[in-house]
C-alpha cells in the first residue's frame, strides 16, 4: 500500500504494491486520483495508481525559484548516467496547472530511519558486527557522492532524509533522492573558474563529514566548530597541542576513520592540503580501510605517546618489497622440492644503507619457517670480529633448540646422529668449544652414541692451533650439510657481508659448491654503495658463479612515492589521500630511503611540525614549514643532528654506548659510564628507536647507522680518548677472574688509544691484554681477529720489552706468526718474524717461528728456501743431514735402518717408548717438513729423510711423526730397486697400528695414502682398499690436510677406473663433485689429476664434454703441467692417452705415447706402484706383443717383442705377490705372447683363463678386453662363429662397464663378421 500519512517522510512502498492502483495519462498531462504521500514546507508528493509519483510545489502559485528547482531535478537526472545511484525522474508534467516532476520511488529506507534501527541495537561503543554495518553504509554514501562529483554534479543536499539505503550482496547501495538543489558543473569549474560552484562542492564534503559523523554514532549537537578549528587563528596556522575535551568522535571509532571524518569537517584546513578536496579520495581511503587485512588501521585506543603527541615508530616496517619477497620464497620452495639440484642457488640482497634489506629478511623469516625451514641468521659489524659471526649464529640457533625443543622424536635423534658423525665426541672437542649450545644439545643424550675419541676427528696440528683454518671451514660446511634435510630445509642469512672476513666468505663458497649439501638456501645482504668490483665479496661471488652456482641478485632500492605514502598513512593512522602532500615532500627530501624517512618523521615530530590533535583525534602537520625544513644529505648526519638536541645525559650515554659496539650487556654500559646510566636511559633509547633488547639485559643498536650517528656525536679529535677511557674503566672495574668475559670490550677500546699511551708499563699492560684476547680468539678459531689483537699487542712493545718482558714478547710473536699463517698473511708473517729471530735468547725459542716460516715457504712456492731452512734447523738440532746425496750415502743410510730393524718384532716396534728429547722432537718435525718439500723438487733427499725419521724413532722413541715415517719406509721398500713387497706390507701394517696407538689420527690421510695407495695394492685385492681412501678423505678434510685428503680421492677413483672397472657413469658423477671441492681447496695439481680421470671416463662413455673446463683443455693442461714440472700430472695424462689408444685400437698413437711416458722419471718412494702405473705396465705389454705381430720378421718386431716380454715378467712378479689383481693380466699377456709365436693350444688356454679370472675377480673391463682379444685371435684362426660369440661377450662386458665407445667399436666388428658366420655363433 502507498503510505497516506502526511507531514513526515515514510519508507517508500515497493514498486509492485504501487503499480496498477491508479490510471493516468502522462502524455496528455491528465493525472487521475492521486494520493498524498508526503508534504514539506515547499513541496508535496503524490502517489499515482501507475506506481509512479509526482512532486509539485506546495504553493498553488509557485515562485520561479520553486519551479526552477523542480525543473533542475529533471535536468540533473537526465545529465547523470544510469550507473549513478539517484532517484529516477520520468519527466515533467502538469498537475492542476502546476509544474510536476514524475519519478519512481527509490526502494529502501532513509539514513534517518536506518540510524534509528542501528542505534537502538548498539551500546555506547562501536564494535563487532554493528560497526561493520556502519562502515558498509558509509562506503555506499561516499561512493554515490563520488559518482556525482566525477560526473560533474554537486549534490548540495546531503542529509539523513534525502539518502536511501538498500541492501546488496556487498553491503549497501545509497541512492540520492532529492536532486532539486543539485548543481551541474564542468570540470573546469572544479578547477576554480566558478568559485561559488567550487564552494558548493566543498560544502558537499563538509556535510559528508557531518553525515559520516552521524553514521558512526555521533550527534550533531556535539560538534564544536571552534574546537575543530582550534589550531587555526586569524593569522593562519597556529600549532597547538590543546588537550581539552577529546571525545569529539564516538568512543570505539578507529583513529583512521576519525581522521577521515575530522578532515572532512575541518574545511578551514583545505588551503593547507591537510583536508579533502575530492569525494573520490574519500571513497578510496574508505576502501583502503575495508581492504586492510592486517587490521593495523583499526586501532582505537590512544596511548600515552599519542596523548603527549609523541610519534612512536613500529619496528621492522615493511613496504614496497613484495616482488623481492616472492622471489626469495620461490627460491626456497625450489630448494625444498629439488634440493639444489641440478644448480645450487643463492640470493644476494643488495641496497644502500637503511633501504630495508634486513627488514625484508625479517618479513621472510616467519613464512620460511612456516614452510618447514630452519632459520639461522648472523650479522657482521664493521667494528667487531667478523670471524665469530657464523659460529655465533649457529650457536644461537642451537640455543633456540634447547629452549623450544624444536626437534623431537626421530627427527631429533636423526639430526643428532648426523651431527655426531661429523663432529665425533663432545668431550675435548675444540670445534664444539666454539658452539657451547650445540655441545650442550648433543650432550643431552650422549648415551645413544658409542664411545668415540675426539682425536678421531679433531687433533692438534703441527702449528699448535686448536682447530686449523681449513678444518674450521670443513667442519662448518659439514655441519650445515648435516643440518639441512628434506624434512628440515635450512636457511642461512648473513647480513652486511661487505664486512665479512675471508674465512667466512670461503665457507659460504664451500657450502654453495658442495654437492652433498641439499635443501639449503643461502641468503646474504650487502651495501652496494660499499662494494666495488675489487671487493672480496664480489670476487667470491664471481668464483661461485664460475663453479656453477646461480647467484640471484635481489635489488632493494629506494621505495616509490606511493609506497612512502602508504607507509606514512599506516604510521599516522591517517588516510592515504590526507598524507599525500606530506609524503611527496618527505620522499623528495629523503630519496625514498626507508630509514631516512622514519628518522625524518621523528625529527618533524620533535620540532612540532607533526603533532597529534586531540580535538580531531588525528595527526596534523604544517606542510609549509616541512617544505622549508633543511635536511642533511644522509641519514647518519641527520640523526647526529637530532641527537645533538637531546639532553646532556642522553648524549653522553649514547656516545659511550656507541663505543661499545653493536651489542653490549647493560652491566658493561654501566661500568663504562661509571654507573651513571640508568634503566631510564636504556628505556628512553628503546622508545626513541635507538636500541632494541636482544636478550635479557643485553642491548643492540637498532641499526648500525644509528650507532654511527651516536658515535659522530663525539668530536673526531676526542674519539680515541673516549675509547681509552672506556677501556680503562672496564679494566679497572673488572676482577681478574672475570676479565676473560670482558676481554674483547676492554681491548677493543684500549687499542683505539694506542697513540695516547706513552708510559712503558701501561703499554706493556695493554700488550698483555692483547695477548689474552688473541689467545682467546685463537681458541675459538677466530684467526683473523686473533692476528689483529696479536699484532696490536706487538705494536705496544718497544726495544726494552725484549729485556723487561721477554716471555710476553716471545708469546706475542709466536702466536701472531701462527695466526698470520692460517689467514694467509704471508708477507706480514715474514716481516714480523725477523725481530724475534734476532732477539730470541736461544735456538729453541725460535723453533715455532721457523716452523711457520717453512710452512709459508711451502705455500708460496719458495720450496728451495724452505729446504735450506729445514736443513739448517735439522743440523742445529743435532742431526747431521747430507745436502748432496751420493750412492754411497744412500746405501749407508738404508743399511743403518735395516740394521736397527733387524730382530725387532711387531710388538717391539709398537712398544717403543715415547720420545721426550726436545731436540729430537724438533728434528722429527722438521724432517717431516723436508720430506714434503723435497718430494718433487729434490727427490734424492726424500729417502734420506725417511731413513732419518725411522732411525730416530728406533733410537729415541715414538712421536706423532713416527707412524708417517714407517708408512714412507713401507713405500720405499715396495719401490724400485728394493721391491720387497712382503717387508713393505709388514711395515705398512705397523705404521697404521702405530698411528692408532699414538692417537695421532690427524695423520690418517697421509698414512692411508701411502699404505693403501702404494703398498697394499701390491698385496691385497684392489677393491679392499677403496673404502679406506674415502675414510682418509673425510678425516683429512676434518683436520685440514687437504693435499692428502684429495690424494686419497685420486687413489680411490684411480683404482675404481683403471683397476676395478666400476661403472663409469658413477665414477664420472663422483669425480665432478670432488673436482669442485679440490678446486675450492686450491689443490690444483690434484684437481688436474682428477680431471684426467674424468676425461678418461668421458672418452670411454663417448661424452664430448671437456673435463678440464673452464680452466684448460686436455692439451693446455698437459702443457701447463710440463711447464711447471708437475711430472705426476704429465705422467697421468700420458698414461690416460695411451690407455685409450690401446683400447680403441690406435696402436700408432699408443707407440708414440709409450716413448713420451718414458721421459718422466718416477719418484723415489713408491710412485711407480700406483695402480694406473701398474695397469700401464700391463697395457705396455699388450702394445709390445701387438706391434711384435704387426712388424713380424723385422727388427722393429724384435724391439717390441722384447718390450712385451719385459712387461710380462714385471706382471708375473706382481702376480706372485697378488694373484687376485694380476693373474688375469698375466694370462692375457701370455696369450698374446703365444699368439705371436703361433702356439695355438697355449694361446687358447691362456685366453680362456684370462677371461675366467677377470670375471671371477669382478674386473668387467678386463673381462671385455680379454674377450675382445680372444675374438681377434679366433678371427685370425678363421673361426668366425666362435669369434662372433666372444665379440658378443666383449660387448656385454664393455656395456656393463659403461664404455659405450668400446661397445660401439665391437658392434662394428660384429657387423663385418656376421656375414661370414653360420646361423648361430658358438663358444670356442
Amino acid at each position: 500500500m502507498i503510505p497516506t500519512n502526511v507531514g513526515s517522510r515514510q519508507p517508500e512502498p515497493s514498486a509492485s504494491a504501487a503499480a496498477g492502483d491508479y490510471e493516468e495519462t502522462v502524455g496528455r498531462g491528465v493525472i487521475d486520483a492521486p494520493v498524498l504521500v508526503h508534504q514539506s514546507d515547499s513541496t508535496i508528493i503524490y502517489g499515482l495508481h501507475t506506481g509512479t509519483f509526482i512532486k509539485v510545489a506546495r504553493d498553488p502559485q509557485p515562485s520561479q525559484e520553486q519551479i526552477t528547482r523542480l525543473l533542475q531535478e529533471q535536468n540533473v537526472a537526465a545529465f547523470l548516467p544510469e550507473s549513478v545511484r539517484k532517484r529516477e525522474v520520468l519527466g515533467i508534467s502538469d498537475y492542476n496547472g502546476r509544474t510536476a516532476v514524475e519519478f519512481k520511488w527509490a526502494n529502501g529506507i532513509t539514513i534517518e530511519e536506518w540510524l534509528q534501527k542501528v542505534d537502538r541495537r548498539s551500546d555506547s561503543t562501536l564494535q563487532g558486527e554493528d560497526f561493520t554495518v556502519r562502515v558498509r553504509a558509509a562506503m555506499a554514501i561516499v561512493k554515490t557522492l563520488a559518482d556525482f562529483h566525477d560526473n560533474g554534479v554537486v549534490y548540495n543536499s546531503l542529509n539523513t532524509r534525502d539518502i536511501v539505503l538498500s541492501p546488496t550482496e556487498e553491503g549497501y547501495s545509497a541512492t540520492f533522492i532529492d536532486l532539486s538543489r543539485s548543481v551541474i558543473v564542468s570540470r573546469d569549474d572544479f578547477s576554480g573558474e566558478s568559485i561559488d560552484k567550487v564552494r558548493a562542492k566543498e560544502n558537499d564534503l563538509r556535510t559528508l563529514g557531518k553525515l559520516l559523523y552521524q553514521v558512526f554514532g555521533g550527534s550533531l549537537e556535539d560538534l564544536d566548530p571552534a574546537r575543530i578549528h582550534s589550531d587555526y587563528g586569524d593569522d593562519g596556522f597556529v600549532p597547538t597541542r590543546k588537550r581539552g575535551k577529546h571525545q569529539l568522535l564516538r568512543e570505539g571509532l578507529p583513529i583512521y576513520l576519525g581522521s577521515l571524518i575530522s578532515a572532512l569537517l575541518d574545511h578551514a584546513l583545505l588551503s593547507t592540503g591537510v583536508c579533502y578536496s575530492d569525494a573520490r579520495d574519500v571513497y578510496h581511503d574508505m576502501k583502503v580501510y575495508v581492504d586492510d587485512a592486517s587490521g593495523q588501521l583499526g586501532r582505537i585506543d590512544l596511548d600515552d605517546d599519542m596523548m603527549t603527541s609523541r610519534l612512536r615508530l613500529p619496528q621492522n616496517m615493511f613496504y614496497g618489497r613484495q616482488a623481492q619477497m616472492s622471489l626469495i620464497l620461490h627460491l626456497f620452495q625450489t630448494s625444498i622440492e629439488f634440493g639444489n639440484v641440478p644448480v645450487p642457488q643463492m640470493a644476494m640482497i643488495s641496497g644502500c644503507p637503511g633501504s630495508g634489506k634486513s627488514t625484508l629478511v625479517d618479513q621472510l623469516k616467519q613464512p620460511l619457517i612456516d614452510l618447514g625451514g630452519c632459520f639461522i641468521e648472523g650479522k657482521f659489524d664493521k667494528a667487531m670480529r667478523p670471524d665469530t659471526v657464523l659460529a655465533t649464529a649457529l650457536d644461537r640457533f642451537f640455543g633456540g633448540i634447547l629452549e623450544t625443543s624444536k626437534f623431537v622424536g626421530n627427527v631429533q635423534v636423526s639430526l643428532r646422529w648426523r651431527i655426531h658423525d661429523i663432529l665425533g665426541s663432545t668431550e675435548n672437542n675444540p670445534f664444539l668449544e666454539m658452539l657451547p649450545n650445540l655441545k650442550a644439545w648433543l650432550s643431552e643424550d650422549s648415551s645413544q652414541f658409542s664411545a668415540t675419541q675426539s682425536n678421531d676427528i679433531i687433533g692438534m696440528g703441527s702449528s699448535g692451533l686448536a682447530v686449523s683454518s681449513q678444518r674450521v671451514k670443513y667442519l662448518f660446511c659439514k655441519l650445515i650439510g648435516a643440518m639441512a634435510s628434506r624434512s628440515s630445509p635450512l636457511i642461512l642469512f648473513l647480513d652486511d657481508l661487505q664486512w665479512a672476513d675471508e674465512t667466512t666468505l670461503d665457507i659460504a663458497r664451500m657450502i654453495m659448491t658442495d654437492p652433498d649439501i641439499t635443501h639449503f638456501l643461502f641468503l646474504g645482504s650487502y651495501r652496494d654503495t660499499e662494494v666495488n668490483r675489487s671487493h672480496p665479496l664480489l670476487s667470491k661471488l664471481n668464483t661461485m658463479e664460475e663453479q656453477g652456482v646461480t647467484v640471484v641478485d635481489v635489488k632493494v632500492g629506494p621505495i616509490q612515492k606511493e609506497v612512502v605514502n602508504t607507509m606514512i598513512s599506516e604510521i599516522l593512522y591517517t588516510p592515504p589521500s590526507l598524507c599525500r602532500p606530506l609524503s611527496s615532500i618527505i620522499h623528495s627530501k629523503t630519496g625514498g630511503v626507508i630509514m631516512f624517512i622514519l628518522r625524518f618523521l621523528q625529527s618533524l615530530n620533535a620540532d612540532d611540525k607533526l603533532w597529534f590533535n586531540m580535538g580531531g583525534k588525528r595527526w596534523m602537520y604544517d606542510l609549509d614549514k616541512i617544505r622549508h625544513t633543511e635536511i642533511q644529505d644522509d641519514v647518519v648526519s641527520h640523526m647526529t643532528h637530532q641527537m645533538a638536541r637531546l639532553s646532556k645525559d642522553m648524549r653522553m650515554g649514547l656516545m659511550f654506548a656507541a663505543c661499545l659496539g653493536r651489542k653490549f650487556p647493560s652491566s658493561v654500559l654501566a661500568k663504562a659510564t661509571k654507573h651513571e646510566v640508568t634503566d631510564a636511559f636504556t628505556q628512553t633509547c628503546i622508545d626513541y628507536g635507538f636500541f632494541q633488547l636482544d636478550d635479557v639485559n643485553v642491548y643492540m643498536w637498532q641499526h648500525d647507522q644509528v650507532q654511527q650517528a651516536a658515535y659522530e656525536l663525539i668530536p673526531k679529535n676526542k674519539q680515541d680518548s673516549y675509547h681509552l677511557l672506556i677501556g680503562t674503566r672496564l679494566y679497572m672495574d673488572t676482577p681478574d677472574e672475570k676479565m676473560k668475559d670482558l676481554i674483547f670490550f676492554v681491548v677493543d677500546n684500549m687499542n683505539h688509544g694506542v697513540a695516547l699511551i706513552n708510559d712503558h708499563d701501561k703499554r706493556t699492560e695493554v700488550a698483555q691484554l692483547n695477548l689474552q684476547a688473541g689467545e682467546k680468539a685463537l681458541s675459538s678459531s677466530a684467526f683473523q681477529s686473533a692476528s689483529e689483537y696479536l699484532l696490536a699487542g706487538i705494536s705496544f712493545l718497544d726495544t726494552e720489552s725484549w729485556s723487561t718482558d721477554y716471555d710476553l714478547a716471545l708469546r706475542l710473536y709466536d702466536a701472531a706468526s701462527e695466526a698470520l699463517f692460517v689467514v694467509g698473511e704471508f708477507d706480514t708473517l715474514m716481516t714480523i718474524v725477523e725481530e724475534p729471530l734476532r732477539m730470541a735468547k736461544c735456538f729453541e725459542d725460535k723453533l715455532n717461528l721457523y716452523n711457520n716460516m717453512i710452512r709459508t715457504h711451502s705455500c708460496t712456492s719458495m720450496v728451495e728456501n724452505g729446504i735450506s731452512t729445514c736443513l739448517s734447523i735439522i743440523s742445529q738440532l743435532g742431526e747431521d743431514f747430507p745436502t748432496e746425496i751420493t750412492a754411497e750415502i744412500y746405501h749407508r743410510e738404508a743399511q743403518e735402518v735395516k740394521r736397527l730393524l733387524h730382530g725387532k718384532t711387531k710388538n717391539d716396534l709398537l712398544s717403543l717408548p715415547t720420545m721426550t728429547d726436545s731436540n729430537s722432537l724438533g728434528a722429527m718435525h722438521f724432517l717431516s717438513h723436508l720430506l714434503s718439500l723435497a718430494f718433487n723438487t729434490r727427490p734424492a733427499l726424500s729417502p734420506i729423510a725417511v731413513f732419518r725419521l725411522v732411525r730416530m724413532t728406533l733410537r729415541k722413541g715414538m712421536c706423532n711423526n713416527s707412524a708417517f715415517a714407517f708408512a714412507c719406509y713401507a713405500g720405499w721398500l715396495v719401490s724400485d730397486p728394493v721391491n720387497d713387497v712382503e717387508a713393505g706390507y709388514y711395515m705398512g701394517k705397523i705404521s697404521v697400528e702405530m698411528m692408532q696407538r699414538q692417537g695421532c689420527t690427524e695423520a690418517t690421510a697421509q698414512i692411508y695414502a701411502l699404505v693403501y695407495g702404494f703398498v697394499n695394492i701390491q698385496k691385497e685385492p684392489w677393491q679392499a682398499g677403496l673404502q679406506k681412501h674415502l675414510t682418509a678423505f673425510e678425516v683429512g678434510s676434518q683436520v685440514g690436510d687437504m693435499e692428502y685428503a684429495f690424494t686419497n680421492i685420486f687413489q680411490h677413483y684411480n683404482a675404481s677406473l683403471f683397476g676395478c672397472g666400476h661403472d663409469l657413469s658413477v665414477i664420472a658423477e663422483a669425480l665432478r663433485n670432488y673436482m669442485q671441492r679440490a678446486y675450492q681447496c686450491k689443490q690444483i695439481n690434484l684437481w688436474k689429476c682428477l680431471a684426467t680421470l674424468l676425461q678418461l671416463s668421458h672418452d670411454l662413455m663417448g661424452i664430448k664434454d671437456n673435463a678440464f673446463t673452464p680452466h684448460f683443455t686436455e692439451e693446455t693442461c698437459y702443457q701447463d703441467a710440463k711447464l711447471k714440472k708437475s711430472f705426476a700430472v704429465c705422467r697421468g695424462l700420458v698414461h690416460k692417452r695411451k690407455y685409450i689408444a690401446i683400447l680403441t685400437g690406435d696402436v700408432i698413437s699408443a707407440a708414440t705415447l709409450y716413448n713420451v711416458a718414458n721421459e718422466y722419471t718416477l719418484g723415489s718412494i713408491g710412485l711407480g706402484r700406483q695402480i694406473h702405473m701398474m695397469v700401464g705396465e700391463f697395457v705396455d705389454g699388450l702394445l709390445g706383443f701387438l706391434l711384435g705381430r704387426k712388424y713380424k720378421g723385422t727388427e722393429e718386431s724384435t724391439k717390441w717383442m722384447a718390450i712385451g716380454c719385459k712387461c710380462l715378467d714385471v706382471i708375473k712378479g706382481h702376480e706372485r705377490n697378488s694373484d687376485w689383481n694380476f693373474a688375469n693380466k698375466m694370462h692375457l699377456l701370455e696369450a698374446e705372447y703365444y699368439f705371436c709365436i703361433d702356439d695355438h693350444e697355449n694361446a687358447v688356454a691362456s685366453y680362456r683363463l684370462a677371461i675366467t679370472l677377470a670375471r671371477e675377480h669382478r674386473f668387467c673391463h678386463e673381462e671385455g678386453l680379454a674377450e675382445e682379444k680372444f675374438a681377434t685371435y679366433l678371427m685370425y684362426c678363421n673361426q668366425s662363429d666362435a669369434a662372433l660369440y666372444h665379440f658378443t661377450n666383449a660387448k656385454i662386458a664393455y656395456t656393463k662397464w659403461g664404455a659405450k665407445v668400446l661397445a660401439d667399436r665391437i658392434s662394428k666388428a660384429m657387423a663385418i663378421l656376421a656375414p661370414l658366420c653360420s646361423r648361430g655363433s658358438t663358444a670356442f
